[in-house]
C-alpha cells in the first residue's frame, strides 16, 4: 500500500510533493490557487461537512477549499495572477490526465439551486397588499367572484413569465430544440406553478406565496383557486414530512419539466439531459450526509413528481370551469391551456 506520507493530505489521491506548504496532489494543487487567484466565495449545499476524497473532492468546492486550509495549506504562498510567469524555468512535461483534472464545472446541482433562487420571491420584500382574512361565509364559498377571476389569471400569467425565465436558467435545457423546449415548458407550466408554491407553504401558517411575491390566505385562496388550493397546501404539507431539502426540491423541479411528452421532435437529447438531472438527484440522496438518513428518499421524490401530473389537473379543471361561467381567459392562457389538447 501506498505510504501515508506520499498522499495528497486533502483527498487522499497520490502526491509526488508539496505544494504551498502541505503534500498534495496535482487537482487540489490547481484547485486551490485558482480558488485563492480568483478569490472564489462558495457555498456548501449541506451541512458543510462534505466527504472529501479522491472519488468525491469534486463534489462540494466549500468543503474541498475548507479541508485545504484545515491541512495547513498557505494562501500566503499564491501569487496573484499578474505575477504568473515561470521563474525561468523551461516548461515542465504537460502532466498526465490523470494528475491534474480539469477544473470541475459548476456542477449541476449547485446551478439548478441557483436557478431556483434567482427566480424566487424576495421574502423581505413580499406583497401583502392584498392580504385578508376572509369570514367564514366568504371563505365557505368557492364560487369565484369577477375580482377573483383577474387574480386567478393575474397570478397565473405572472408565474409563467418566472416560471419560463426559470427554465431558461436550467442547465442544457436551452440546448433542445424550440419546438421541445416550448412543448416541454407548457406542459410543466401547471406542475411548476404547484410545486413552486406547495415548497414555500409552511406547516401552521395558512399563507400563500406566489411566484411573483403576492401573499393571500388559505381561505382568500379558497374563492379564487377553488378545491386546487387544498390540494396544493396538503402536497405542500406532505413535502415537508418528507423533509425535502432545497436541492432535492430544484432536482425535482427541474425533473417535472424534462421529461418525455408526446409529440417531442428529439426525445434522445431530453432523455441526456434528464439522465444528468436523475444521477444528480441519485448522487445527492446517496451522498448528502442528511439524505443519507431518509429511507428510500430518493424513489420517495421520484413518486412526488408523478402526483405533481394530477395536481396539474386540477388546475386545468379550475379554468374550465372558468370557462363553462363564459369568462374571458386572457388570450396567453387560452393559448396556452384552453385552446390545444396539452399532452397531459
Amino acid at each position: 500500500p501506498m505510504k501515508e506520507s506520499l498522499l495528497c493530505a486533502v483527498c487522499g489521491d497520490n502526491a509526488a510533493c508539496q505544494h504551498y506548504g502541505v503534500r498534495t496532489c496535482e487537482g487540489c494543487k490547481g484547485f486551490f490557487k485558482r480558488t485563492v487567484q480568483k478569490n472564489a466565495k462558495y457555498v456548501c449545499l449541506a451541512d458543510k461537512n462534505c466527504p472529501v476524497d479522491k472519488r468525491r473532492r469534486n463534489r462540494c468546492q466549500f468543503c474541498r477549499f475548507q479541508k485545504c486550509m484545515a491541512v495547513g495549506m498557505v494562501k500566503e504562498v499564491v501569487r496573484s495572477d499578474n505575477l504568473k510567469g515561470r521563474r525561468g524555468r523551461l516548461p515542465s512535461k504537460p502532466k498526465s490526465p490523470q494528475e491534474s483534472p480539469p477544473s470541475p464545472p459548476v456542477s449541476l446541482i449547485t446551478a439548478l439551486v441557483r436557478a431556483h433562487v434567482d427566480t424566487c420571491p424576495d421574502l423581505p420584500n413580499l406583497d401583502y397588499s392584498k392580504f385578508r382574512v376572509p369570514s367564514l361565509e366568504e371563505s365557505a364559498s368557492t364560487v369565484a367572484s369577477g375580482e377573483n377571476f383577474k387574480m386567478f389569471y393575474d397570478i397565473l400569467i405572472q408565474s409563467i413569465d418566472i416560471i419560463k425565465s426559470w427554465a431558461e436558467k436550467v442547465p442544457g435545457f436551452t440546448d433542445l430544440c424550440k419546438e421541445d423546449q416550448e412543448l416541454l415548458f407548457q406542459s410543466a407550466t401547471l406542475e411548476l406553478f404547484v410545486l413552486r408554491a406547495a415548497y414555500r407553504i409552511q406547516a401552521n401558517d395558512d399563507n400563500i406565496i406566489f411566484d411573483n411575491g403576492l401573499v393571500l390566505h388559505r381561505l382568500q385562496c379558497l374563492g379564487i383557486f377553488g378545491d386546487w388550493v387544498n390540494s396544493i397546501v396538503d402536497f405542500g404539507l406532505s413535502l415537508h414530512r418528507m423533509t425535502l431539502d432545497l436541492s432535492s426540491h430544484c432536482c425535482m423541479a427541474a425533473l417535472s419539466m424534462v421529461t418525455l411528452r408526446h409529440g417531442l421532435k428529439e426525445p434522445h437529447k431530453m432523455e441526456e439531459l434528464q439522465m444528468k438531472i436523475i444521477d444528480c438527484l441519485r448522487d445527492h440522496c446517496t451522498y448528502n450526509s442528511e439524505a443519507q438518513k431518509k429511507p428510500n428518499f430518493f424513489s420517495k421524490i421520484l413518486g412526488k413528481i408523478a402526483e405533481l401530473r394530477s395536481l396539474s389537473r386540477e388546475g386545468l379543471q379550475r379554468m374550465l370551469e372558468f370557462k363553462l361561467d363564459e369568462v374571458r381567459a386572457p388570450p396567453v392562457i387560452e393559448n396556452m391551456f384552453l385552446s390545444s389538447q396539452l399532452p397531459f
